[in-house]
């Protein structure tokens, strides 16, 4: 079936305006490097904005199934380009808000 990643956030207000660009350099090297993405499905990434958050993300990530996910994600921690994307990344994003659940399509 299929393995997903969910990840969500909220960016810091002070940081909207680095986000995207941050992420379209994020996306820019997985395209540029796609060896180290090989399992990797798909990518999307949604925002919600409603009164009272602005700048929530949900970022889902798609594998064929965990063991895929799990090669992926341990050959991109050894990465050094991969290591200073996330660490920009994590520095947008209010830390308290970062949530990660796994999911199995199941149909």
């Amino acid at each position: 079936m299929g393995f997903n990643v969910v990840v969500t956030y909220v960016v810091k207000p002070e940081k909207q305006a680095e986000f995207m660009p941050c992420m379209r350099r994020i996306d820019k090297y997985a395209r540029a490097n796609p060896s180290k993405f090989k399992e990797w499905k798909s990518f999307k990434l949604f925002s919600r904005e409603t009164f009272d958050i602005v700048g929530k993300y949900m970022e889902l990530w798609e594998f064929k199934n965990m063991t895929d996910y799990e090669k992926c994600r341990k050959r991109l921690t050894k990465d050094k380009g991969w290591k200073k994307l996330m660490q920009e990344i994590v520095s947008l994003i209010e830390p308290a808000t970062i949530q990660v659940t796994m999911w199995n399509t199941v149909m």
